[in-house]
């Protein structure tokens, strides 16, 4: 059994629809015309075909004092220039108006009103709108202490879920057909999304809206698989009109990576975020100076190669990622090992640029494999897998006997958490402890506590040798700066300890080769120093088959 396995983790992810359903999900971009018209931008976008945008009409821009519309600026007329050019867009409301409470985003029944009644006054204006996304990350903390609304949660939904209601049935109303987003959700939080589908959301809407900037692409259909268990999301369409990083290096394959996952997971529409720069860090699809950046030919590939096909996951083992889009392509990441390609078959890079061999699959970067069938173990084929286990990609989002607390020698159970269920906590499904609320423990990273200085709560991930082997540990730990003192991390094989080191900056560690016979237990141990505080550490513990 591997570090953190949960039986079936690869079998039964996602859920929604069946399997036949998935296609690629339409693509676009979370652009700001309504802020900023940039002509030049949009034209460098049109090149390499992105004609989806997500954008808001700021309702006080262009509503007046006695009721009339006035488009006066290229900020509020845009959406006419986009037609002209044959796109299509998602309508995002979500700010208020002076003459409506205040300004902020409208709470009481006459402001919601107003609200539902002129975003439907936006759809008549604009045949290219062909989706309305109702709310912006309303989950947010932040949104309701700026906003007035409640900070109780449920409360929080079942004001939102009033105002979807009313703009739903306007949009609905004006526009027979309109695709309605809803949700508001920023990150994965399902216990924000229990609220809003207890308040009724699920009647008033065609798909809900995630923004998972917490989430690594590798986790969202694990996580996803949580959410399905909401009543009322099982079966339900997602949209993710937010998705994006600060590293540019990484941001190509991450995108190509979240795109596949995306689509694994039932969700319908995808939406970089940022089209062009905003100023916060995320890498745009074009760049300040209006060239296309190695993000923007990364979507270019996807729009040409995989948007709107069909997708099945082809994943042959927890440590490797395979999408496969219609007959002809393969999107393929993972733990490195060699690739073997048939002659009718090219593997290119996710600029579309060929790989010259030797082909080796990577974590980050992920092949895309073009030719006819091309089935792992046909036409593609695998090196030998060496990695016996891994917390990261086998991380058990359900709990279970591999990864527990450890108190005075006792094993004591953590058990799954939906994220966002109270202040402070993460907002992503994680696994938490009982008996201490700071004790948390997600993909990739950990949280040990303690009770006292001689009272520590490790976490232990165990891996049971299932046959006689020689194994290869690789630990990556970075404690957060933080911690007070610093985090323990301890190798111990049926209970006694090999070794043990105190962390109080990143490091990678390691064994290379540790026997074991069938049966015999290994336990990587992370611990606190003498205090817990600001003991949060990133954490990946992969095993291999020594060489």
């Amino acid at each position: 059994m591997g570090i953190g396995l949960a039986s079936g983790l690869v079998a039964g992810l996602g859920g929604g629809p069946a399997m036949a359903e998935l296609r690629g999900p339409k693509l676009g971009a979370a652009s700001n015309f309504g802020q900023s018209w940039q002509p030049e931008a949009v034209a460098a976008g049109a090149d390499i075909g992105i004609l989806r945008f997500r954008d808001e009409v700021i309702w006080n821009h262009v509503e007046q004092a006695d009721g009339t519309l006035a488009f006066s600026s290229p900020r509020e007329s845009y959406p006419r220039v986009l037609a002209g050019r044959g796109a299509a867009m998602t309508l995002l409301g979500y700010t208020g108006h002076p003459a409506h409470d205040g300004g902020r985003a409208p709470r009481t029944t006459d402001g919601q009103a107003a609200f539902a009644s002129y975003h439907a006054r936006i759809l008549r204006a604009f045949p290219l709108i062909d989706a309305i996304e109702v709310g912006n990350e309303y989950n947010s903390h932040d949104f309701a202490s700026t906003q007035g609304w409640p900070g109780d949660m449920a409360a929080r939904a079942r004001v939102y879920v009033d105002l979807l209601a009313r703009t739903a049935a306007a949009a609905r109303a004006e526009r027979p057909g309109i695709t309605v987003l809803g949700g508001a959700a920023h990150s994965v939080p399902v216990a924000w999304a229990r609220a809003v589908m207890a308040a009724g959301a699920g009647a008033h809407m065609d798909a809900f809206v995630l923004h998972p900037y917490t989430t690594a692409p590798e986790q969202f259909r694990r996580q996803v698989a949580v959410l399905r268990r909401v009543p009322g999301l099982a079966d339900m369409p997602l949209a993710v009109t937010e998705f994006g990083t600060k590293d540019a290096t990484a941001a190509p394959g991450y995108l190509v990576r979240y795109y596949c996952q995306m689509a694994l997971a039932g969700v319908t529409r995808a939406d970089w975020y940022p089209f062009s720069p905003r100023g916060d860090g995320l890498v745009p699809l074009v760049g300040a100076d209006g060239a296309i950046t190695a993000t923007g030919a990364a979507w270019a590939l996807i729009l040409a190669r995989l948007e709107g096909r069909p997708v099945r996951d082809v994943a042959p083992d927890a440590f490797t990622y395979a999408c496969r889009f219609g007959e002809d392509t393969l999107v393929i990441w993972g733990a490195p090992r060699a690739v073997t390609l048939g002659p009718d078959h090219v593997a290119l890079d996710v600029l579309g640029r060929p790989v010259a061999a030797p082909v080796v699959l990577d974590r980050a970067d992920p092949l895309v494999i073009i030719g006819p069938d091309p089935r792992l173990g046909g036409g593609v084929r695998l090196g030998p897998q060496r990695v016996l286990a891994d917390s990261f990609d086998q991380f058990p989002q359900e709990g279970g006997p591999d990864v527990f607390v450890r108190r005075a020698g006792a094993a004591l159970p953590l058990v799954p958490r939906p994220g966002q269920e109270a202040d402070g906590v993460p907002w992503t499904p994680y696994l938490g402890f009982d008996d201490d609320g700071s004790l948390r423990v997600g993909a990739g990273w950990a949280r040990p506590s303690a009770w006292g200085p001689d009272d520590p709560l490790e976490i232990v991930y165990r891996y049971t040798a299932p046959a006689d082997l020689l194994v290869e540990v690789e630990i990556g730990a970075a404690p957060s700066e933080a911690s007070e003192d610093g985090v323990t991390l301890a190798l111990e094989r049926d209970g006694r300890e090999l070794s043990r080191r105190l962390l109080t900056r990143p490091d990678r560690l390691g064994a290379r080769a540790v026997p074991l016979r069938a049966g015999q237990v290994l336990d990587i141990v992370l611990g606190p120093n003498r205090n817990a505080t600001g003991d949060h550490t990133d954490l990946r513990i992969t095993l291999r088959r020594a060489e």
